[in-house]
């Protein structure tokens, strides 16, 4: 390893090489801080510093007055940083936008088979308070969120919801407000997709998304607006 690369970051690649080459299985408990100091002949603060970091990338976890444990998979760590990363590159949030786009018009199909008569009739609901609020020429943040979160929820994945859901939080932290384009524009574009969802056309459902994210698109697209001109 670079002679340059912190010591902290190379105690995290043998604690993770330890895990590897000892079997360690999730749930499992790692060796102590003393012993793990000594077997890799660093300090115990390099041991403390690496757990930390492996903790938050979701390989450790630490359980009060037991110890450190190995911890199961998961994506959420990676999830949960992403909201920021994106916020701080268009270019990343652009091609985020464009994944989600193919997920939800390749998924839109098996989506609406598995779609219960529960979840058409708060798509519905969500759909009217979308009407009410742009009428009097308000967004609908909410409304849009949970929408998204209503076609695909019967599919049972959580990481594809939860990964729809960052997308949203990122997409509306960082996108500049839309030039041209209304609350009603935007309502029409998820009675659209509801429309198709409710008479059983996929095909028309999958144009009505497509068409959806050309809004989105355009949003991304644009600069910021330059607040350093007079109005």
């Amino acid at each position: 390893m670079d002679n340059r690369t912190p010591l902290h970051q190379i105690v995290q690649h043998e604690i993770r090489n330890h895990i590897l080459k000892e079997g360690l299985r999730p749930g499992d408990p790692l060796k102590p801080e003393a012993e793990l100091a000594r077997v890799f002949g660093v300090s115990r603060n390099s041991v403390r510093e690496a757990v930390k970091a492996l903790e938050s990338t979701g390989v450790l976890e630490t359980r009060r007055g037991s110890g450190v444990y190995v911890r199961d998979f998961s994506f959420d760590p990676l999830l949960d940083h992403l909201p920021y990363g994106l916020m701080r590159d268009k270019r990343a949030l652009r091609e985020l936008a464009a994944l989600r786009k193919t997920l939800e018009t390749a998924l839109i199909t098996d989506a609406m088979r598995a779609m219960t008569p529960e979840s058409l009739t708060e798509l519905r609901e969500t759909l009217t308070a979308m009407r009410g609020l742009a009428e009097r020429d308000e967004s609908f943040v909410e409304q849009d969120r949970m929408f998204h979160q209503l076609l695909f929820r019967d599919l049972g994945n959580t990481m594809l919801l939860r990964l729809f859901d960052l997308f949203w939080l990122a997409f509306h932290a960082a996108a500049p407000p839309a030039r041209g384009r209304t609350p009603m524009n935007a309502y029409h574009g998820h009675a659209a997709i509801l429309d198709a969802i409710l008479t059983g056309d996929p095909d028309k459902a999958r144009t009505a998304i497509q068409d959806h994210y050309i809004g989105i698109e355009s949003k991304l697209a644009e600069d910021p607006p330059d607040t350093t001109r007079a109005g």
